[in-house]
């Protein structure tokens, strides 16, 4: 019987050298380390929580890990560190970001794609927020990240709205009201008209946009909020149309844009809105494209009601339009709700066109009578075809 304490040291040495094998580390592993640290040895091997083959070594009297995926492609290579071992910049991005949020882990990475960075593990309730920064204090998030923490405007330099100067915020403010104007005034009223939805795109933009900007807790994920609650709007008050959806849509991109993106990405994205807006929307672009229209038709043949041939047929003739689709919505006794996509015949289309065109030769024609001061003189042909119009 084993009483001695040297005789139950050595049962316990057996017993856990018979439970803990060995790991037989593969060969493009250790031929990849040797490759990636010729002049440094693997001091122990294990297999991480994400199962790559991490590499615990020492160079230059600090430790580091390598991690490898199974068949040799390095991961990253990583060393933990103190806050006083940040450089001054991080050291200040991190307190201007979080404050005295308490850190759990920093750690200096070199990553094949991302660079040398350092990743700082803050404590939360659960899980952990994991933030990356580069040697000059910009952050380095995911997707996941933006969506749940604080974005500030000048993200490139750090800074919270309340700290920049006069010149920045009148940047910004200014650059927003630009936006919203060529947007709202110039791209949709001038089109359409409506100044009641004039009023709504201002309004939204400029109204929110203070708000958005100078608030330090405001999400990016706030923004799916508001687009949600834009829905519901929608759907309890007046129909709006798609062109007025596409809009208002467009203003709340811009609000966000502006407040919210990056100012070295804020100027393109801006942008890219403005132009798609001018060029969705535009009526010389789109003037022969279809349109839709909800009819009642009404027939006395019963047994058509649902023959979308038939009803495509007599609305072109009855309307004198050409007929793309028709969508049978409802159908009631001599009576058939569709949905028509339809446009102007062809010669219609031409004249159109021509018509255009002589309003544009007008045009030209008295910017250049008033340049030179000259009186106005009617095209020859215009006459004629003005006394056979009459």
């Amino acid at each position: 019987m084993l009483r001695t304490p040297w005789n139950l040291a050595l049962l316990t040495i057996l017993v856990w050298s018979i439970a803990s094998p060995v790991l037989a580390v593969p060969p493009e592993v250790e031929r990849a380390f040797a490759e990636k640290y010729p002049d440094s040895d693997a001091d122990e091997w294990e297999v991480d929580v994400n199962g790559y083959w991490e590499a615990h070594f020492r160079r230059n009297a600090l430790e580091f890990r390598a991690d490898f995926t199974e068949d040799g492609k390095w991961v990253e290579t990583e060393r933990s560190i103190e806050f006083e071992d940040l450089p001054d910049e991080v050291q200040r991005a991190i307190k201007l970001d979080f404050g005295e949020d308490e850190i759990a882990e920093i750690e200096a990475v070199d990553h094949p794609r991302k660079g040398a960075f350092f990743d700082v593990e803050f404590e939360r309730p659960g899980k952990n927020l994991d933030i990356e920064y580069k040697a000059d204090g910009q952050r380095l998030e995911s997707l996941m990240d933006e969506l749940n923490e604080p974005v500030g405007n000048l993200a490139e330099a750090r800074k919270r709205p309340e700290e920049m100067g006069r010149l920045e915020l009148a940047f910004e403010f200014g650059f927003n009201t630009l936006t919203i104007f060529l947007f709202a005034w110039v791209i949709y009223y001038r089109r359409h008209h409506d100044h009641k939805m004039l009023y709504l795109l201002l309004g939204f933009n400029l109204f929110l946009f203070p708000i958005f900007l100078l608030s330090t807790s405001l999400t990016a994920g706030f923004g799916f909020t508001i687009f949600a609650l834009l829905a519901l709007v929608r759907m309890r008050s007046d129909t709006f149309s798609k062109t007025e959806v596409a809009y208002l849509l467009g203003a709340v991109a811009l609000t966000f844009i502006n407040a919210l993106v990056p100012a070295r990405v804020e100027i393109v994205s801006s942008a890219i809105v403005l132009v798609t807006a001018w060029l969705g929307d535009h009526p010389r672009i789109w003037r022969d494209a279809y349109h839709s229209v909800k009819i009642r038709y009404r027939t006395k043949e019963v047994e058509k009601m649902l023959d979308q041939d038939y009803l495509r047929q007599r609305i072109a003739e009855d309307f004198n339009v050409e007929v793309n689709e028709i969508d049978i919505e409802r159908v009631a006794k001599n009576e058939v709700r569709l949905v028509v996509l339809y446009r102007d015949l062809p010669d219609k289309r031409k004249a159109r066109h021509e018509a255009a065109k002589r309003r544009l030769r007008e045009r030209r024609r008295r910017r250049r009578a008033e340049s030179k001061d000259e009186p106005e003189k009617p095209e020859v042909g215009e006459k004629e075809s003005s006394s056979a119009s009459d």
